[in-house]
């Protein structure tokens, strides 16, 4: 499932800003550059939300009615996954920041959250219903069970032999 997309990132940033950030001659956006970033992005997401849901995310059921079928959904990412992943993707595209850019704070917002996400602090919601994954272990983030092994020592006169 794909996060986000080229068009998220105009409706969220304006067209100008991309084009600004992804075509040196400032004529159109080069959706080749932008799609690189919102695939690294996508896949740092992924490495904080597998600790907790399994891959691929299966998605939230959107409604996407049609004449010919009123009732019909299409899955989507989660929408704090697509805000996330935009985001990030932007902060890829930026060559250089200064840490009080709102580029760069908005990066580490989303860095927090993908955090909270990982650690079963905060979890992926689906406002039009469905669930966005199938999670990893327990019924919910950071309810999976955790299994001890040890083996028990014992410490006598023949296993201490030979160390001084």
């Amino acid at each position: 499932m794909i996060y986000a997309t080229v068009q998220d990132m105009v409706n969220r940033f304006g067209e100008q800003e991309l084009i600004q950030l992804t075509d040196p001659e400032l004529q159109a956006v080069n959706a080749t550059k932008a799609e690189r970033a919102l695939e690294d992005a996508q896949a740092f997401a992924d490495s904080f939300v597998a600790r907790v849901y399994r891959l691929p995310l299966t998605g939230c059921s959107k409604p996407a009615p049609v004449p010919s079928n009123p009732g019909a959904v299409e899955l989507v990412a989660p929408p704090q996954i697509t805000r996330v992943v935009c985001d990030v993707a932007r902060y890829y595209l930026y060559s250089d920041l200064a840490p009080e850019h709102e580029v760069y704070l908005r990066y580490k917002a989303a860095e927090r959250e993908l955090l909270q996400i990982s650690e079963g602090k905060a979890v992926l919601s689906c406002p039009w219903g469905g669930t966005p994954g199938t999670l990893v272990a327990g019924d919910a983030p950071g309810d999976a069970e955790v299994h001890y092994g040890f083996s028990p020592r014992q410490i006598t006169d023949d296993t201490l032999r030979g160390f001084a």
